[in-house]
């Protein structure tokens, strides 16, 4: 069991190749972190495609 505040997932060995080259890319302490870091930058995008998505019917 993982400690209190703390959860455990499982990935597939695909997935975890993927997270492998998070860390190195944004220089991350462990997999946890680049979990963090893929999270965010994820949703950065979205919110930029959204904002390009706006400003573009705003242009129309």
């Amino acid at each position: 069991m993982p400690p209190e505040g703390y959860h455990a997932i499982t990935i597939d060995e695909e997935t975890f190749e993927l997270l492998t080259q998070v860390v190195v890319k944004y220089n991350c302490d462990s997999i946890a972190e680049a979990i963090e870091k893929s999270a965010t930058v994820a949703l950065e995008q979205d919110e930029s495609d959204l904002a390009q998505i706006l400003a573009e019917l705003l242009n129309d």
